[in-house]
C-alpha cells in the first residue's frame, strides 16, 4: 500500500473519529439539557395523588399564593349549585294534545256507531290506536257507555288535559302531573266513566317546558366567575402532610409552589446532570468506537442511535415532570431497547440500555426501583427477541418485559403492610408497558429502517434463509453460481469476524453478490457442461457479457427490494478490475498491439469496494473461485494463492477505499489460508514428497492471475485463460 493509500486511510480514519465525537458531543448536550429541565429537587420528595404520603412532609419556609386547585374546586361547587335554566312554557304544546285528545275521541265515537262491528272487533279497533294504551276493561267501558255518559267522559277527560298542560310540566315530573289528572276526575262521573277517564287523560300529559342549555351553561359561569381566587398562607415549618393522610391535588399544588417537587436548578444540579451526560454519551461512544467504528453508513446509524436515546429519554423525562403518579411505570423505554436490537445489535443494545436505565433512574426521585424496573424490561426483551423474524416475536418479547417489570415491583412492593390494589394497579402498567412496548418496537423498526435507509438484523435474518426465492431462483437457473456464493459467505465471514467486520451482512452480501449471472448462467465457468460459449464470440461480446452481470444483478436487487447494503456488494465485488482473459485475447486478435484495443471497454464499472465488508467480499470472491478451480492440497500452495490475489487487488488499489487496514488485511490473509485448509483437508507431507508438492503449488499459480480455469485444464487451448473475477465472480 502506497503512501497515498495510506495518507487516504488516515484522513478517511479522522473524519471517521470526527464525526464519533461529534455525536458525543450533541448526545451528551441533548441529555443534559433534557435532564436539567424540571429537576426534580434534591429532596426526593415523591408522592402520589390519591396515595398515602410516606412521611411528614414541612414547609421550608414561609408563603403565600393562590390556590388553583382551591379556587376551581368552589367554583365548580358555585356552578354546580345553579338549578338547571328551562325554556318558558309552550302552550302549543297543550294545544296540540288536546286536538290529538279529540281526535282519539272521533275515532272511538266512529267505533261506537258502527252496528256492523261486533263487540270484539270495535275493541282491536280501540286498542289499535297509535300512542294510546287502551286496556281491554276501558275498552268494554268505552263501548258501553251511553251516550250522554260518553259525552260526560270525554268532556271531564279534555278538561283534565286543558287544565294540566296550561302548566310548567319539566319531564322529571311527567310522571307527577299523570297522577294529579287521575286524582282530578270528578267524584260524580260512575265507575265506568271513572276508569276512562283515570286511564286516558294522563296519557295525554307531556313536558310544556325543556332545559335551556345554553341558559344553564351561562348562569353557573356567571356563578363561578363570581368565585373570588382562593389564597392559602403557609408558615415555615408548618406540617402541610401528615404521614398517612391521602395526597389531595391541593396537596401536590403546595409542593410544586414551594419547590418541594419541581423548582430551577442551580449551577450545582447542572454541574451533576453534565456528568451524568457526559458519562453516558462516553460509555456509548466508547463502544461504538471499539465494536462498530468504521461501520457502513455510519452517520445514518449514529444519527437513529442518538435519535432513539434522546427522544426516548426525553419522553421519560417529561413523563417524571408531570407528577403523573404511576405513568413512569407505563412509558415503554423497552421499545427502545428491542428497536436497537434489530436496528444494530444486541450488544449495543444492552449497553445502550444499560446506561439508559440508569440515567432514568438518576432523574426520578425513586432512583433505584425505576433503574432496575427499566433495565429488567429492556434486558430481557432484548434477549428474548434476538434472531426471532416474526413479528409476533415483538409482542412475546413484550410480555417477557412485562415480566422482568412484576417481578421489580414485587421486589419493591410486596410487604406485609401492602396496598394490594395500588399493587394490582402497577403490575396492570406493567403489562400494558410491554404491549405498548411491542406496539411502538413494529412503528418504529419499519419508519428508521425506512427513514435513514438502514439495514436492520432482521432484515438480514430474512434475507439469509436459503429458501429466500430470489435465492432459490438462482439455485435453480445457475446452481454452479449458488455453490460458489454459499463458499464465498462461509469464507469472507470468518474473516470478517476476524477483522470485527459486520459478519452477518458479509455473509448475506456474499449470497447475492453474482445474482446477475443468473441471466445468462451458461457463460460463467461455474455453470458450463463442457461447452464453452465464449469460443464462438469475439472477446469484446464476452467481455460485455461478463461485466454485465453486475447491471444485472443491481435490476434484480431492485426488483427484489433488497436492501441498499446489499446492493452494494452486487456493485463493488469487482470494483474497476479489467476482465484481463478477454482484453488479452483482443490484444493477440490485433497482432498484440494493446494501442489498438481500448482496455476500458474490459473493465468493470466500479466502484471500488467503499466499506470493509465489500473488501473482504471482493477477495473472498476470487480466492474462492480461485481454489475451486486449483484445489490446493497443500498448505504452501494455499498460502501462495491466498498471497498472490491478496497481492494483485492491492497493487491494483482495489482496497484504498475500503477502509480495510494494513493489520486487517493481514488477518484476513491468515482467516482465508486457515479455511482454505480445512476445506481442502491438506495432506501432510511425507519424506521425499515435499518437492512434489511445492513443484504443484508453483505451476498451479503460474497461470491463475486470481484465475478460475485454465484453457488447458476446462476450456480447451483455443480458450484465454480467465480470471476469477472474469468468469465465475
Amino acid at each position: 500500500m502506497d503512501k497515498t493509500t495510506e495518507t487516504h486511510n488516515r484522513w478517511q480514519q479522522l473524519a471517521q473519529s470526527s464525526v464519533l465525537w461529534l455525536f458525543a458531543f450533541i448526545l451528551t448536550i441533548g441529555l443534559t439539557l433534557i435532564l436539567a429541565t424540571n429537576l426534580t429537587s434534591t429532596s426526593n420528595i415523591f408522592v402520589i395523588e390519591g396515595q398515602p404520603a410516606p412521611d411528614d412532609i414541612f414547609a421550608p419556609r414561609s408563603l403565600t399564593y393562590t390556590s388553583n386547585v382551591r379556587t376551581q374546586e368552589l367554583r365548580d361547587q358555585a356552578s354546580a349549585s345553579v338549578a338547571e335554566v328551562y325554556t318558558p312554557l309552550d302552550l302549543n304544546i297543550g294545544r296540540t294534545q288536546l286536538a290529538r285528545a279529540r281526535a282519539v275521541f272521533a275515532f272511538i265515537e266512529t267505533v261506537r256507531a258502527d252496528t256492523q262491528a261486533t263487540t270484539e272487533t270495535k275493541l282491536k279497533y280501540l286498542q289499535a290506536i297509535e300512542g294510546l294504551t287502551i286496556e281491554e276493561q276501558v275498552g268494554l267501558d268505552l263501548l258501553s257507555l251511553t251516550p250522554s255518559e260518553y259525552q260526560t267522559a270525554k268532556e271531564e277527560t279534555l278538561t283534565i288535559i286543558d287544565e294540566l298542560m296550561r302548566e310548567d310540566i319539566r319531564e322529571s315530573q311527567v310522571s307527577d302531573f299523570q297522577r294529579i289528572a287521575r286524582r282530578q276526575a270528578s267524584l260524580e262521573l260512575s265507575p265506568a266513566q271513572n276508569n276512562v277517564v283515570t286511564s286516558l287523560a294522563p296519557q295525554f300529559i307531556v313536558p310544556t317546558v325543556f332545559p335551556d342549555e345554553q341558559a344553564t351553561a351561562q348562569k353557573r359561569e356567571e356563578a363561578a366567575a363570581a368565585v373570588q381566587p382562593v389564597v392559602r398562607t403557609i408558615k415555615k415549618d408548618q406540617r402541610i402532610i401528615r404521614a398517612g393522610d391521602i395526597v389531595t391535588p391541593e396537596d401536590i399544588e403546595l409542593l410544586t409552589q414551594l419547590g418541594l417537587l419541581q423548582r430551577e436548578p442551580d449551577w450545582r444540579d447542572n454541574a451533576r446532570i453534565f456528568l451524568a451526560a457526559l458519562l453516558a454519551s462516553i460509555l456509548i461512544t466508547l463502544y461504538w468506537y471499539k465494536f462498530h467504528n468504521q461501520r457502513r453508513k455510519q452517520n445514518a446509524r449514529l444519527a437513529t442511535l442518538g435519535g432513539l436515546i434522546l427522544v426516548f429519554m426525553l419522553g421519560a423525562r417529561l413523563i417524571l415532570a408531570s407528577n403523573a403518579g404511576l405513568l413512569p411505570y407505563l412509558f415503554p423505554i423497552a421499545a427502545m431497547s428491542m428497536l436497537l436490537a434489530v436496528v444494530f445489535e444486541v450488544r449495543l443494545a444492552l449497553v445502550v440500555t444499560t446506561v439508559v436505565a440508569a440515567l432514568y433512574g438518576y432523574a426520578a426521585p425513586n432512583s433505584l426501583e425505576l433503574a432496575m424496573y427499566t433495565a429488567a424490561g429492556g434486558i430481557l426483551a432484548i434477549l428474548s427477541l434476538h434472531d426471532e423474524q416474526r413479528m409476533t416475536s415483538f409482542f412475546r418479547a413484550g410480555m417477557i418485559a412485562a415480566l422482568g417489570h412484576m417481578v421489580v415491583i414485587l421486589m419493591f412492593h410486596l410487604s406485609p403492610d401492602a396496598d394490594l390494589l395500588n399493587l394490582l394497579q402497577l403490575i396492570l402498567y406493567a403489562i400494558g408497558n410491554g404491549v405498548l412496548s411491542a406496539a411502538l418496537t413494529l412503528v418504529g423498526f419499519f419508519v428508521l429502517g425506512g427513514l435513514f435507509g438502514i439495514t436492520t438484523t432482521l432484515q438480514l435474518q430474512d434475507l439469509s434463509r436459503l429458501d429466500h426465492p430470489l435465492l432459490q431462483e438462482l439455485l435453480r437457473r445457475a446452481p454452479g453460481t449458488y455453490h460458489h456464493s454459499i463458499m464465498v459467505a462461509n469464507l469472507a465471514e470468518q474473516a470478517a469476524e476476524q477483522v470485527k467486520a459486520n459478519s452477518t451482512l458479509v455473509r448475506v452480501g456474499a449470497f447475492y453478490h453474482d445474482i446477475g449471472k443468473m441471466n445468462r448462467p451458461p457463460f460463467f465457468t461455474e455453470n458450463q457442461e463442457g461447452v464453452n460459449p465464449h469460443d464462438s464470440l469475439d472477446p469484446y461480446s464476452s467481455a460485455r457479457i461478463i461485466i454485465s452481470h453486475v447491471s444485472d444483478g443491481l435490476e434484480l436487487a431492485r426488483r427484489y427490494r433488497l436492501p441498499d447494503d446489499i446492493r452494494d456488494f452486487i456493485a463493488e465485488h469487482h470494483g474497476d478490475r479489467v476482465v484481463k482473459a478477454f482484453y488479452r485475447k483482443a490484444v493477440e486478435q490485433s497482432g498484440g498491439d494493446e494501442s489498438k484495443v481500448d482496455v476500458e471497454k474490459f473493465r468493470h464499472r466500479g466502484p471500488r469496494p467503499q466499506s470493509r465488508e465489500t473488501g473482504i467480499v471482493m477477495l473472498a470472491d476470487a480466492i474462492e473461485a480461485t481454489s475451486s478451480a486449483l484445489r490446493p492440497d497443500t498448505e504452501k500452495a494455499i498460502e501462495k494463492l491466498v498471497n498472490s490475489i491478496v497481492d494483485e487487488h492491492l497493487a491494483e488499489g482495489q482496497l484504498d477505499e475500503s477502509g480495510l487496514t494494513l493489520g486487517d488485511i493481514k488477518l484476513i490473509r491468515m482467516s482465508f489460508i486457515k479455511t482454505l485448509k480445512g476445506r481442502f483437508h491438506v495432506r501432510v507431507k511425507y519424506p521425499g514428497n515435499e518437492s512434489l508438492a511445492d513443484e504443484g503449488a508453483e505451476g498451479e499459480m503460474k497461470g491463475t492471475e486470481s484465475g478460475r480455469l485454465s484453457g488447458e485444464r476446462q476450456q480447451g487451448a483455443t480458450s484465454p485463460v480467465l480470471s476469477s473475477t472474469d468468469v465465475s465472480g
